[in-house]
Parts: structure tokens; sequence; C-alpha cells
């Protein structure tokens, strides 16, 4: 009986032994979110976003936006006026004021009538060197500014060039904000004389209000090779109160003659009386002409 009660507890503990080592070789089950991420898979249509990917696009964002270039960096990079700038800096008359080169021819009286600033067309600054000397010989500081091609290839009476037409106003504006700062007028009247395409942006430039308004307006054979520019500078100057002389050559150039008759008709309709409109055979005869002029303004 003894035996028996041995063998049965014997057998007993070997069948406990067995299920315990058999439980401890057995997998774990796996947790809900084990099973989740072994089940996980990116959308065929959706790629993963790679860390490579992300550095890539913040590094894109970070870098600033270069801006688009000025009206100003445009000029001053460009073959034709560069060489202009650099023949006009050897002549005795050139100052530098800011970024810009002028002529300068101050008054020779004892005297100050004012400043004349002068406008030119491009190429064509030299015509214009006798009348400024003419008119610092009648009191006035007179400086000329050195033109730009792109008063001529940029058209400012065509609304699709918008963007570039307020560049080039800038332009204008900066050159003569910078004359004001370096030229110490002590006194006298202010005036602007415009030839060429340069009366057609001048137009645009009072029109604008982005100058410092002149006392008087002298327009010398004012054109642009558009119709539609041509109008626009005749209606924006026939509107405003400032008298202006305005001298042209007959017969110069069609173009020429027929913004010279929208002008006229533009001051008719607006019944400007202090526009005064005549011929000349050249500019020689336009320091004459002027000094008349200005006496009927009460100038001195």
């Amino acid at each position: 009986m003894m035996r028996w009660l041995v063998c049965c507890c014997v057998l007993w503990s070997s069948l406990l032994l067995a299920a315990e080592t058999t439980s401890a070789a057995a997998p774990a089950s796996p947790t809900t979110e084990t099973q989740a991420a072994a089940n996980e898979v990116v959308p065929a249509g959706d790629p993963a976003i790679s860390t490579e990917t992300d550095t890539t696009s913040a590094a894109s964002s970070a870098t600033p936006t270069e801006p688009a270039a000025s009206a100003a960096e445009a000029t001053e990079q460009d073959p034709e006026y560069l060489t202009q700038q650099q023949d006009w800096q050897q002549h005795p008359d050139a100052r530098q004021f800011g970024q810009d080169w002028v002529l300068l021819h101050k008054s020779e009286q004892s005297y100050q009538a004012g400043i004349a600033i002068f406008l030119p067309e491009w190429q064509q600054t030299a015509s214009l060197l006798p009348l400024s000397q003419a008119l610092s010989r009648q009191g006035f500081d007179c400086v000329i500014l050195l033109p730009t091609p792109q008063q001529q290839t940029i058209n400012p009476g065509d609304e699709k060039q918008q963007e570039a037409i307020n560049k080039q106003l800038e332009r204008w504006s900066s050159r003569l904000a910078s004359v004001d700062e370096n030229l110490n007028a002590s006194g006298g009247h202010r005036l602007l004389l415009a030839q060429g395409s340069s009366a057609v942006w001048l137009g645009q430039l009072l029109n604008a209000d982005k100058i410092n308004k002149p006392d008087a307006v002298i327009l010398l054979n004012a054109f642009y090779p558009d119709k539609q520019a041509n109008l626009l500078q005749a209606t924006q100057l026939s509107s405003s109160i400032l008298p202006v002389l305005d001298l042209y050559q007959a017969e110069r150039s069609n173009w020429l003659t027929q913004a010279a008759q929208q002008r006229q008709i533009a001051v008719k309709r607006a019944t400007k009386l202090n526009w005064r409109q005549q011929t000349i055979n050249d500019l020689a005869d336009s320091p004459e002409r002027i000094k008349g002029w200005l006496t009927t303004l009460g100038w001195k």
C-alpha cells in the first residue's frame, strides 16, 4: 500500500513539471497594439514622406526669395547707359549726385533766380548744353540729368507695360529726389525742362504726384512715337495748374507735329490760360523765348 502511494506522488509530480515546461515554451499572445502595428500598411497612392524630403522642403522654404531687379538696377546694368555715363564723367561739368552723374552749371549771377532741372531725350543731352549755360547766365543753377534708353523702349501710354512703367516712374522720382538732396538751393523758383520722350514721362510723374512740384514747366520738342502716349501727356499737363511753355520745331517730324496738335486741342478743352505754345526754328532760339515767358510770369 505504501509503495503504491509513493508511485502516485512521483507520477503526479512528473505531470505538473511537464505542464509548466510546455507553458513556458509557448509564445505569448500578441496585444492589440502589437497586432495593429504589424498589420498597418501605407496606402499605395499616398507615399510616405521621408525625413530627407522634409529637410529639403524646410531648407527651400527658409531660403529667401531674391527680389526682382529694380528699374535702377536695370538702368545701371544697361550697356548703352554705362557707355554714356562713362563718356559724360570726363566732362568738366560732371558731378555725382548719389549713384547718378549729372551736368551742373551754377548761376553766373550774384543772385539766384532758382534751379532749372533738365530731362533730356535719350542721346540728345549735348543739344541742351547751350540752353543750360544760357539759363545759368540768367541766374539759374542748372542740372542736366543723364537720360536712359528705357524712356524710349518703355511706352508710357501702354497699359500692358504698367509694371515696367511703374518701375520707370520710381526711377525718375528717385533721381529727381537725389537732385534735391545734393543741390542746396538757397531760394528762387523751380523750373523743369523736359525734352522729347522725357516730357511724356514728366506728365505721368506730375499726375502721380511722385516728385516735388515745380513752379513752371517747359516742353522742348515733346513727343513719344505713340498716339496714345501723346494724348495721355496732353490730357495730364493741360489739367494741371502749372504754367507751361510748349516750344517745338515745326515740321521736324510727323510725330512731333501731331503731338503738338493734341496738346493744343487738350488745352482749349481745358480752357487752360497759363499755357503758351510756340514754334521755334532751332533750340538756339529757346533761351530768349524762355526769358520773355518767365518775365510774363513775374520771375526776376
